[in-house]
C-alpha cells in the first residue's frame, strides 16, 4: 500500500462521523435535497471545497423544478461534483465553535473580506445574493480565478431561467465556478421587469 493511499484512507476516516448538515443540490437537470456529513470540517464551504469527484449524500430526496418533493428517496446518494451547478442551505448553519488554541486556527487565516451584491447567472439560473471578496479584488479577478471552485454566497436568491416563476431562497449558497456563465455586481444592474 503507497502512501497516497494510506493518506486517503486517513482522510476518509476524518471525513465521516461529523456534523450532518441538511443541503440542497441543484444542478442542470436534478434537484435533491439530502444531508451531508461534514466530518472533520469546521463548514460546509471547506468540506465542499477540499473534496473532489463524488459527494456523498444521506437520506435523498429527488425534488421536482419548483423544489417540491417527489416519492423518490435514497438512502445514499453519490453526485459527481462536475454535475453541479449549486449547493444551498435554505437556514444559515449553526457552526461549532471555534477552537482556543492558536495552531488550529492557522488552517484559517484572518484576512479581511467584504460582502458585495453580485449576480451569478449558470445555464439554468440568475442568482443574486452577497459574496464576500477581498477589499481589493475586482469583478474580473473574481470570474478569473480557480479557487476555491465553489463560491460562497449568502442571502441568496436562485431564479430559473426556464420558468422565472420558479425563485427559491437560500441563507448559504455554494456555487460551482465551472458551471458559471456570467457575472455582474448587482449594484449596478437596472431590471426593467422587477418581480
Amino acid at each position: 500500500m503507497s502512501w497516497a493511499d494510506l493518506s486517503f484512507m486517513q482522510f476518509e476516516s476524518e471525513v465521516g462521523g461529523g456534523r450532518l448538515e441538511p443541503i440542497e443540490v441543484i444542478g442542470t437537470h436534478l434537484r435533491v435535497s439530502a444531508s451531508i456529513d461534514i466530518g472533520r470540517f469546521h463548514r460546509l464551504s471547506d468540506l465542499v471545497n477540499h473534496t473532489r469527484g463524488f459527494l456523498s449524500l444521506q437520506d435523498a430526496r429527488l425534488l421536482r423544478r419548483n423544489g417540491d418533493p417527489t416519492r423518490l428517496t435514497m438512502p445514499e446518494l453519490l453526485l459527481n461534483q462536475d454535475e453541479i451547478a449549486f449547493i444551498g442551505q435554505r437556514a444559515a448553519p449553526e457552526l461549532p465553535p471555534e477552537p482556543a488554541d492558536a495552531l488550529s486556527r492557522l488552517d484559517r487565516p484572518a484576512i479581511e473580506k467584504r460582502p458585495r451584491r453580485m449576480i451569478l447567472f449558470t445555464s439554468g439560473h440568475a442568482i443574486t445574493g452577497s459574496v464576500h471578496l477581498y477589499h481589493e479584488q475586482t469583478l474580473a479577478g473574481f470570474v478569473d480565478a480557480s479557487d476555491p471552485r465553489f463560491v460562497v454566497m449568502t442571502n441568496a436568491r436562485a431564479r430559473s431561467l426556464a420558468d422565472r416563476r420558479v425563485i427559491s431562497h437560500f441563507a448559504l449558497l455554494l456555487v460551482n465556478r465551472t458551471q458559471m456563465i456570467a457575472a455582474a455586481e448587482s449594484t449596478r444592474l437596472v431590471d426593467a421587469n422587477p418581480g
